[in-house]
């Protein structure tokens, strides 16, 4: 004797129960991932300093474009400025300080480097003539004013460049009256692929928790902001790099490190409007990897919670950000003994 059929919709709804129980994931889909949204294992709460190997590009074509502080990259040798420094007047400790360098600019292979903290041109082609010799580099420098501590934002490149220079423009100084300029800055125009680009670089006043210097330091990003604005109205692409000496209260870092000055704001606001605000590429890497600069508050040699933090950033505009296909902090070497900074390197899908 046949059992009856049960009816059409009891047997649907027997079957969707079953595949819900049995398969939890059959009416999943997977989340969308952007660049703004990344992943990773490690939190900020988690995180201890351990140097990571270098690092392995997913691409090796478009163009490979990175900032980085050199440390007071010098040849050791006449005035270095009133500055005091590991390798200051010694040409043997500044030869093996640039080598070091060497060493990171090798691991990073870029097209174009921005480098802070150099003396100058002749500091430079030693570093390229001694340790970059087969990497193509041509050198570019701008004479700065900081004679302080002498040092100055300098250029390699592989990419022709078609002009360089810097701007001595300057600003107002809150309500005091005075004015201040970027002492160390340079720009350089030239094509990345078929886009007219300036990159400019800087290196801004240090201290970022000290109030008495917020009102200078933000004066530096309104000049900043203005070159930013001449750039984009004469048509060119714009990036911003180098050592802000600041935080950026829109992207949090390692640290959750929180900004006293407008300056990050002020500069990638620069333009009539959102549409053309210029983008923080900090934002496009996990929070646990958002550290640039080791500050060393106890003298210790080694890299203590909590002295770690973002002050190095690269600031694309939208015809650049685009083209970005990857973003790597790179953190791979003890900053305590190479360079108290790390790296960016960003990869832009344009041809060279």
């Amino acid at each position: 004797m046949s059992m009856p059929r049960p009816p059409l919709q009891t047997l649907i709804a027997f079957l969707v129960t079953l595949c819900i129980a049995g398969c939890s994931g059959c009416f999943q889909t997977e989340p969308a991932t952007t660049p703004d949204a990344p992943s990773s294992t490690a939190t900020p709460e988690t995180f201890v300093f351990e140097p990571e190997p270098p690092p392995t590009f997913r691409y090796d074509d478009g163009i490979r474009l990175a900032t980085l502080n050199a440390e007071f990259m010098f040849d050791g040798a006449g005035d270095e400025g009133q500055a005091s420094f590991a390798h200051q007047a010694d040409p043997a400790k500044a030869r093996a300080h640039r080598d070091r360098i060497g060493e990171i600019l090798r691991m990073l292979d870029a097209d174009v480097v921005m480098l802070q903290e150099i003396e100058d041109d002749r500091a430079m082609q030693l570093l390229v003539d001694e340790s970059l010799a087969d990497m193509g580099y041509t050198v570019h420098f701008v004479q700065g004013g900081d004679y302080f501590t002498g040092q100055d934002v300098g250029l390699l490149s592989r990419i022709p460049v078609q002009e360089i220079g810097r701007t001595d423009e300057r600003a107002n100084v809150g309500a005091t009256g005075d004015t201040y300029g970027v002492s160390k800055n340079m720009y350089a125009r030239l094509m990345l692929g078929d886009v007219p680009t300036t990159l400019i670089g800087l290196h801004f006043l240090a201290r970022p928790t000290d109030a008495s210097r917020t009102p200078r330091r933000e004066a530096q990003a309104e000049v900043i902001r203005q070159l930013v604005v001449q750039e984009q109205e004469a048509g060119r692409a714009v990036a911003v790099l180098g050592d802000f000496n600041d935080f950026d209260g829109a992207t949090l870092d390692l640290a959750g490190s929180t900004p006293i000055t407008d300056v990050m704001a002020t500069i990638k606001a620069a333009g009539p409007g959102p549409s053309d605000d210029l983008r923080n590429l900090m934002a496009d890497v996990p929070q646990v990897e958002r550290y640039t600069a080791h500050y060393d508050r106890n003298d210790n040699d080694e890299v203590d919670p909590g002295e770690l933090s973002a002050l190095d950033h690269i600031l694309l505009s939208p015809r650049l950000y685009r083209h970005v296909r990857e973003v790597v902090y790179v953190q791979a070497y003890d900053p305590t003994v190479y360079t108290d900074h790390f790296p960016i390197v960003v990869n832009l899908g344009l041809g060279t």
